[in-house]
Formats: C-alpha cells, structure tokens, sequence
C-alpha cells in the first residue's frame, strides 16, 4: 500500500520551526528574509551555524555585546536566506545559563573541584606523557563533534602524539552510509539536484528533519513543479509532507527495495550503454540482482509488488534527471546490520539510471581542497587506528569500537572534544562504564553534559560565536567556502577557544612544534587552497566555488559494482541481501522495533538544551512514542496514554501518540531526549532516550553503531 501526501500535513510538520520564529527565544528577532534593517545593529558579521554539519551561512546582528538577529545567508544555496529551528536556537548557545566557567577535576569523592588552567593542562599533560610511556600512544584517543574547527585541531593533536584513534561524532549514525557510498564511488556524500530532478525517492526521513533550509526548499519547489517525490519509510515523518507519495517499509528492509529496482532496471532494459560504461563489474552485480525481483522484495518490505513496480518504472522514466536521496544524515540513527550495503546499493542504482552528474540527477559533494602541506605542514601518527582491523571499512575508524576498547581497558586517555557520546550511543550506561574505565578522561564542552559528569576532567570552551574558526565547504553542483569569524567576545570569563586548549596540551607534553600557527593563519590557507582570500572571504561569509570535474574516486576510476575492499573485509563483492539484525519476521507477540531519528527542532544530542529548542518540544509533546493505531487498538493504548516500554536492558513509562504515519511493527523514540542531570536545565527530565533499550552493537566491517536494531516490549502502563 502507498499513500497520496497532499498540502495539509505540510502545515502541522512546519509547526514547530514557526513557533521557534515567532517566539524570537533568547533572540529579539529571528528574521526570514535578508531584507532587513542594519542601522540599528553595532555590527553584522557573516559567520555559520553549527547546528549541524551542513553549516549554514548567517548574518549575526550584534546589539550591546549580544546576538540580537540572525539571518540566513540568501548567498549560501544550504541556508537560502533562512536558518532553520535548530540554527536559530543554537545562536543562543553562547548565553546559555548553563555555562562552565571553570577548569574542574573529579577528586576522590567523585565530586568535581575547581582549578586553575595550569595546573589543569600541566597534570593533563603529565597524564599523557605516563600513558605514552607505559602502554605507547596507541592507548590515546579523542572523539571531537566533527566541526571543522574541533576535528581538525584533535587530528592533529592525537597525530603528534603518536596515536590515529581520532574519531568523528557527528555522523555516528550514518558511518555505514558514508562508507558504502565510498566503496562505491570513491567520495562520502551527495546531493540530488532537485531544481531539475523529475522524480526522487527519498529513503528515510532525515531529508527534512536534518538537513538545511536550502534542501528542503528544493525538495517543496520540486515537488510544486510537478516532480514525483516518493518517500519510503517505516514512518511518514516530515518529509512524507513534501512527497507526493509515502511508502511504508517495514523497518530495516530498504535495501530489499533498492535491489528490487536495480532488479527492474536490468530486466526491463532501462539502462543506457553510456550508463553501464561508467560502472566496473555490471555484469557480476547484474546475475547478483536477478532473484531480487519485486515479490520477493515485497515479501521482505510489506510494500505491494505493484508499488515497487511503479517506482522502479516512475524512476525510468525519468531519467536520467531521476535518484535515490539517501544523502550526508538521511537515515540519522538508521544504522541497521544492512545500512552499508544499503549506501552501495543505492550509488549502483543511481548509477543505473545514469543519474551521477547528470541535470536532476546526484552529483558528489565537494571537500576542501589539501592545505596543509605547504602552509602548517602534516603531521603523521606513529601506531595505527586501533580500530581498523575489526572495522576495515569504516572512514576514519569507529569511535563506537574505541569506546568498547575503553571499556575493556585498551584506551586508556580519552579526550571528549564536545562529544557526547554517552547521551548518543546505544547503551549509555555502558558508555558511561568506559569513560569511567580511563585513566585519564578529558571533556571539552561549554556546558555540563551526560559524558563530562563521567570524565575526571572538564576543560570549558568557548563556543562557536565566541571564536575563530576554520572554514568548511559544503554543496555538490554549486560548492561553497563557508567562513566563520569571531562574532561577539565571551560571554563568560576563563573559558578557552579549542585551539588553545589544544595549543597549551602541545607544549605539556613537547609537541608544541606542530602547533605554530594561529587559527587564523590555518584559515587563511584554507582560504587560498580555495583561490580566495581569506579577509575578503570572511568579510562575506560565504564564497561559491568552481564546480570540481566528476570524477570517480575508485581504484578503477568507475563506479564499483564489484568492490574487492568489500570483500576483503568479508562482504559480498557486490551488493547483496542482508537481514537485519531484529529481523522483522521474528518480531510479533507484543515485541516492536524501536527505531529513531530527528525531528525540525532537534540534532543530536547538540541542540537538547538549547531552551527555546526543548521549550518547542515540550510545548508539541515531540518526546513522545509513535505507535501504529491498529498495534495501539490491540494494546489498548489511545493517544495520550502512558505506556510501558522494555526489555532485559531498561524500561521506561512513556507518552503515547496514536498514528497511521507509522508501520505496525515499528514504535519511535525522536534520538535527543531523556536527559537526567539538573545542570542542563533546559533538558532535564524531558522524554526517554531511546538508547537506553540498546547494547554497543556495531555493523559488521563498517563500525558504526546499531542504533535501530532495538526491540522492546510494549503494554498500557498500570495495567
């Protein structure tokens, strides 16, 4: 069964992102549109949000010290004159009422003590030091949030210690994707050019809730201009309102759906000779996709064959202005035991449709060109990720399976570089374990958080408006240089920019050498690697920049079907069927998947306790559980009940919402709730965290976290 999306939902989905607007939060003004009055302003800087990885570009009006307005970059395509929920919120982050002000260590007691930066960096720096000596630079690692600034520094920190455990954690949830479209197409990302696409399927429901203005808009113009815009998913979410048809999926089972096109597209002769010259080893994934037929695939999804059918056939006719959208956060917290295999599958698809490159099809997103060699110089580890071995295929590692060697005792210096892993991983309490096992724990956050109050040092930093920062480039078709400058001076006293944290470590332990520079300078040669000029660029914000020349990143410079990385990791070569690890079949008897992902207001664990984010949540009741009408009937559950949710790891009681947007085997918990620590006053005690339910299970040769694969009881509370 599909369904036809029309206006309405559109409205109620948009809801939540028009009360943060119009409520202004802790901002005087949260304007729309570029057209607007400066004369009132001290100053306007054009800086970017830090929201979410896409960093948008804005302009931040600066009144008495003070963010007073922030407006959306019309310049920049991510933004498109606008910020969404989660950018206006987040430019209130600097005067957060929850901020550290001091250096803190935990003492014998398990309290925290104040202390001076001295003796915090010259006994963090001693730690190091011990460490290196007695278990080598391979017990080091870190985990930053992944904005440039942050990574960049902890890279080149833990690099010239000696160790390459540095890992990412703003896209945990989509590692596996990022690394299958790797294997497949040599580059982590894409976007779909919805400005001439024909027809898009959009495979989770992360196109609207996670990525920026500039995206959605895309996908809403399409869609006006009379483009088919399929959403498939186990729940109708927001971007089911921009669709002109939802599918329903049993949960986990969209690769199953990919094959069954790809399986379409071969035996009804729809790809072009120009298509397959641009994939390596067809023929192989070809006799791979030949039992892969729609009834099989509606067997495994719960989609009629005739709907498959329909999309593989509106998708062909399309193209090759046609695509598969399963982009940089689609799927957010979707890391099922197929999720890897699901990204190959997906770039060979659009492959078949001869959708990379062209008009309205998929182009790969753009990364900043290297700058380092000529300008600060790199700086190479002396020991190996510890990770590899066990995740081959993972990117940069797998922070989840450094966190399991820290819990078993391998790590033993953990540096938490505003990451909190212990609100965003499956089985907190187990994280929280492996922190705790550290000798040395370091967290550097502008406010307390679930994984400092484990650390036994808290270093406070300077947020993003508060500090120079290195650029970033985002887009695909139309990329940009994205520059951030110092918009207002701290907003609190004794807490450091990250770069002089890292700085002052460096010289703690004798590698100051590596840190020569500002972060200025480290700018200004981004900046000229980008043929721009750094004063130039951030007195704009954002700059576009030429298009780079497709190309394929692969050892065979095609797309590749065949992958010999993958099977040297023990994968098929080509993309195949792979269960989930909650297989649907074997659910049923009261058992449900609980599955996860974003909303409008929310990104992680990042945005929790911005206040006016969680007072949008609270006010929509957005931490409550999805649960399909029929399943509630049979449970005896109606809209507003409490119920109980759990297993053999936790339970918990829950507010619940009745809905048809949701298929019967599948419940839903949003990934930002079930804070428990009064220092984050905004969110505590607000929802369940939904990884409460989960143990640190990690896909299978891509590392990443299996947050989906959870399963729970269900039954009315009290009853």
């Amino acid at each position: 069964m599909s369904h036809t999306i029309t206006r309405r939902g559109f409205v109620a989905a948009s809801a939540a992102g028009a009360a943060l607007a119009a409520s202004g939060a802790a901002l005087t003004g949260c304007a729309s549109t570029p057209a607007v009055e400066t004369a009132f302003a001290d100053e306007v800087v054009n800086t970017q949000c830090t929201a979410c990885p896409k960093q948008c570009g804005y302009a931040a009006y600066v009144v008495d010290g003070n963010i007073d307005k922030v407006v959306g970059s019309a310049t920049n395509p991510a933004s498109a004159g606008t910020l969404c929920a989660r950018g206006y919120g987040m430019a209130t982050a600097a005067a957060s009422a929850d901020r550290l002000t001091e250096p803190m260590h935990r003492n014998e007691r398990g309290t925290f003590d104040v202390v001076s930066w001295d003796d915090a960096i010259a006994a963090i720096g001693e730690a190091v030091k011990s460490i290196k000596e007695s278990k080598g630079p391979e017990a080091l690692a870190a985990i930053s949030d992944g904005t440039s600034t942050n990574q960049w520094y902890t890279d080149r920190l833990m690099a010239a210690w000696g160790s390459a455990n540095s890992y990412t954690d703003a896209l945990y949830g989509s590692a596996s994707l990022a690394a299958g479209l790797a294997l497949a197409t040599g580059h982590a990302g894409y976007e779909v050019d919805y400005a001439n696409a024909k027809a898009v399927l959009i495979l989770g429901a992360s196109t609207v809730e996670m990525p920026d203005p500039g995206t959605v808009a895309g996908v809403a113009a399409a869609k006006e201009r009379g483009a088919a815009i399929i959403m498939a998913d186990s729940r109708q979410a927001a971007s089911g309102t921009l669709a002109t048809q939802w599918l329903p999926l049993r949960a986990g089972t969209d690769l199953a759906l990919v094959l069954a096109i790809g399986h379409e597209l071969v035996s009804r002769g729809a790809v072009t000779d120009e298509a397959a010259a641009q994939m390596a080893g067809l023929d192989e994934w070809k006799a791979e996709l030949e039992s892969y037929t729609p009834a099989w695939a509606a067997s495994v999804t719960g989609a009629s064959e005739t709907a498959i059918e329909d999309v593989a056939r509106t998708l062909a006719d399309a193209a090759p202005a046609a695509a598969i959208d399963l982009t940089w956060m689609a799927l957010y917290g979707g890391a099922y035991a197929n999720t890897g295999e699901l990204a190959r599958a997906t770039a060979l698809v659009n492959g078949l449709l001869g959708a990379w490159n062209a008009p309205g099809g998929v182009f790969a997103a753009a990364t900043l060109p290297a700058w380092e060699e000529e300008t600060v110089g790199t700086v190479t580890p002396t020991a190996a990720d510890v990770t590899a071995e066990a995740y081959p295929l993972a990117l940069a590692g797998s922070p989840g399976a450094a966190l399991r060697r820290a819990h078993d005792g391998a790590i033993a210096g953990l540096f938490l570089v505003n990451a909190n892993v212990v609100a965003e991983y499956p089985d907190p309490a187990y994280v929280a374990e492996a922190i705790e096992a550290c000798e040395l724990s370091v967290a550097l956050v502008p406010e307390m958080t679930e994984t400092a109050v484990c650390c036994n040092w808290i270093l406070p930093t300077l947020t993003w408006a508060e500090s120079a920062q290195l650029p970033t480039v985002t887009g695909a078709a139309h990329p940009m240089l994205v520059v951030s400058s110092p918009v207002i001076e701290p907003a609190v006293e004794n807490a450091w920019a990250v770069p002089a944290i890292v700085g002052a470590l460096a010289t703690a332990t004798g590698v100051e050498g590596a840190f020569g520079f500002t972060v200025e300078d480290a700018a200004a040669a981004c900046c000229e690697a980008c043929g721009c000029d750094y004063a130039s660029a951030a007195a704009v914000g954002t700059v576009a920049l030429e298009a780079p020349a497709a190309a394929w990143a692969t050892e065979s410079g095609l797309l590749e079907c065949a992958s010999a990385t993958a099977s040297a990791a023990g994968l098929s070569a080509v993309p195949t069927w792979v269960e989930s690890a909650a297989a649907p079949a074997g659910l049923g008897f009261e058992f449900y998947r609980l599955t996860t992902g974003n909303q409008a207001p929310m990104a992680t664990a990042v945005t929790s306790n911005v206040a006016p984010l969680a007072a949008i949540a609270e006010q929509y009741a957005l931490d409550g559980l999805w649960i399909n009408a029929a399943t509630a009937a049979d449970l005896g559950l109606a809209e507003g009940d409490e119920a109980l949710i759990g297993n053999d790891k936790d339970s918990a009681t829950v507010l619940v919402h009745v809905t048809e947007a949701i298929e019967p085997a599948a419940l839903y918990l949003a990934g930002h709730y079930g804070v428990t620590d009064d220092e984050q006053t905004a969110a505590n005690g607000l929802g369940v965290r939904q990884g409460r339910f989960g143990t640190l299970s990690l896909e299978p040769a891509y590392g990443a976290p299996l947050t989906q694969e959870i399963v729970v009881a269900v039954e009315k509370a009290g009853a």
